[in-house]
């Protein structure tokens, strides 16, 4: 009897013990895409203080940013270390970089500048593909011909089809979203910006462009956002600009993923709070992905 009595109590403690490492491993993977304004030029503190610590009540295992202005690899690794990121990438110190944050070891990094406005990177982060982008802001023609030139790279991985995620700000807009622009306003604002800018070519043929997305999704990636949120709530508060003024809430930070991550998006969200209401002209996406 004290024999079994024993067996039952270590089989016990061992289905714990195994459950308890299913649990650990099946921990959610939580990745932010957030373009901070200018090297988050709001947050006027020393150190981006008010930042770090919007970043650690987020806790995100894997940071994508976009407008590191003024950064050098040095200030991103020391902001990083700061939430507890040991690791970080700066794509360029000049101009509009993007940078990629993480608790994980950034490996096989690769820097693309050439045939693009701003460039963007590419790495390995666990065992996912990691693209940080930022498209160029004001030709849609640029912007499509650096989206095929990210597609051709992804395309050209072993796992591509695996576990790959582009992210960033893409400059441009979803057809999956064009019932929030039936009402005219973002033409009469692409439209305006057309005709006062001469660098300015955001509509293609008088109309709203989403070929961008098109080419996105048609290369076999999903849209981790629309996936779990339908419709999205445009009605939302508008984005203060730095000079004071107001930008329409229209989409234009994503974060893809490949098919066969689709069914392992746990979460997906736009941060709207105090801090994403202010400090920037962008809101941050979120995804959790079931490791």
């Amino acid at each position: 009897m004290h024999f079994n009595k024993l067996w039952w109590m270590v089989i016990t403690l061992l289905f714990i013990s195994i459950s308890f490492n299913l649990s650990a491993q099946q921990k959610n993977l939580k990745i932010i895409s957030y373009n901070i304004l200018e090297g988050m030029k709001l947050d006027t503190t020393s150190n981006k203080d008010y930042f770090v610590s919007w970043v650690k009540s987020q806790n995100p295992d894997i940071l994508a940013l976009q407008e590191l202005n003024s950064f050098t690899q040095k200030q991103l690794e020391e902001l990083a270390r700061k939430f507890n990121h040991p690791y970080a990438v700066l794509l360029k110190e000049k101009g509009y970089p993007v940078g990629l944050t993480s608790k994980f070891p950034i490996i096989n990094v690769e820097k693309v500048l050439d045939n693009m406005l701003h460039g963007f990177i590419k790495a390995e982060i666990l065992d996912y593909s990691i693209y940080v982008i930022h498209l160029s802001p004001h030709k849609y023609q640029k912007r499509r011909e650096e989206t095929d030139l990210i597609l051709q790279m992804s395309q050209s991985k072993p796992n591509h089809q695996k576990k790959t995620i582009i992210m960033g700000d893409f400059n441009s807009i979803s057809e999956s979203d064009a019932e929030a622009y039936k009402d005219g306003k973002l033409w009469e604002r692409f439209n305006f910006n057309d005709n006062k800018y001469p660098t300015h070519a955001n509509l293609c043929n008088g109309q709203l462009d989403y070929e961008v997305h098109r080419k996105i999704v048609n290369a076999g990636y999903v849209d981790a956002f629309k996936l779990l949120n339908k419709p999205y709530d445009y009605s939302a508060p508008t984005l203060l600009t730095s000079n004071g003024g107001e930008t329409p809430s229209y989409r234009i930070d994503f974060i893809y993923v490949s098919k066969s991550l689709k069914h392992r998006i746990k979460r997906a969200a736009i941060v709207k709070d105090d801090f994403t209401n202010y400090y920037s002209d962008h809101y941050p996406v979120v995804i959790e992905i079931m490791k």
